[in-house]
């Protein structure tokens, strides 16, 4: 118990140096900082964010409050016609998916440590992202509009459907540490947000031992407090909602 405490806490602080929102000096990679529009309650939005972070990449970040409608507006649909969060724009270039727009910050950094050129490993890692894009965040995106319209309890099949994908990485991470092997990657920073968002109002279960260990883990990262800043917001809109239904 004690070499396996003692393991635990050096990789605490390894992941710490590792994933440093606090670290002294940022690396220029753009001529001009890339501006992010979007709202920290959004967890594809906070993905960004961190993933940022965790490359020491200076963001400008425009707030584009959801919950205001600020998304709809004609200024932000010619950035976004899509009229979704995020929207990064980097002089010419205009990304409108936060996967797409994390790969396109790894690229441009100079450190690989959360995106390898090892093909083996990026596959793992684009393998979670895709989960993500196709999986998790639909349900999560589905149960939150209903919510937010005021249709509680959510549906019974997206229910089913949202813990069956639970046990799924529950089971993933019986055999590996992290989701694509022994280290944190995109992948990881990726479906965390999508899932804390939820469990706000779908509690991980008792058998989601190794889910709750690795969400705990990484909520431990410097990066991970932009994590709960956007969950903090999140769920003010989420308290309110209830006292009225």
């Amino acid at each position: 118990m004690f070499i396996r405490n003692v393991t635990s806490n050096i990789r605490i602080r390894t992941l710490n140096r590792f994933c440093s929102h606090n670290a002294p000096r940022k690396t220029h990679v753009f001529e001009n900082k890339p501006v992010l529009y979007g709202d920290e309650v959004s967890p594809p939005v906070r993905f960004v964010l961190m993933t940022a972070s965790v490359l020491d990449i200076e963001l400008k970040f425009h707030h584009i409050d959801l919950f205001c409608s600020e998304h709809r507006t004609k200024f932000y649909t010619k950035i976004n016609p899509l009229q979704k969060v995020p929207a990064l724009v980097a002089g010419d270039d205009v990304i409108r998916d936060s996967h797409a727009i994390a790969i396109y910050l790894c690229g441009k950094s100079k450190t690989r440590k959360i995106y390898p050129r090892d093909a083996s490993t990026k596959a793992q890692i684009d393998q979670m992202l895709f989960f993500n894009s196709a999986e998790l965040f639909p349900i999560d995106s589905a149960i939150y509009t209903e919510y937010f319209t005021g249709k509680w309890p959510a549906d019974e099949e997206k229910v089913k459907d949202w813990y069956r994908l639970l046990d799924y990485l529950d089971n993933r991470l019986s055999e590996r540490t992290w989701l694509a092997g022994d280290k944190v990657y995109l992948c990881d920073i990726c479906c965390a947000a999508t899932i804390s968002s939820l469990q706000l109002l779908l509690p991980l279960l008792d058998r989601h031992k190794n889910l709750k260990s690795w969400l705990q883990k990484l909520d431990a990262l410097p990066c991970f407090e932009i994590n709960r800043r956007g969950l903090k917001r999140l769920n003010v809109f989420v308290e309110k909602i209830k006292t009225i239904l």
